[in-house]
């Protein structure tokens, strides 16, 4: 298996859930859990990521500034 990296980087907005949820994305409907992410990406398209790769994955944007918690940028 060969190793990649994104080209780029890519802003998004994200929210972290704090009660379960059902959304709507590009591939369907999708259960949100307590502690996923939401991510909205360039183009208004969705995703849901779970906590351990959103925190290994995202950082926040340091000019920024978050208005609640751990919300990055949303």
């Amino acid at each position: 298996m060969k190793t990649f990296r994104t080209r780029r980087p890519i802003l998004v907005k994200a929210k972290q859930c704090t009660h379960s949820t059902v959304i709507f994305t590009d591939s369907g409907e999708r259960k949100v859990l307590p502690g996923d992410w939401i991510i909205e990406g360039e183009n208004h398209e969705c995703y849901v990521v779970d906590n351990t790769f959103f925190q290994r994955t995202f950082a926040p944007i340091p000019w920024e500034p978050a208005n609640e918690g751990r919300n990055y940028g949303g």
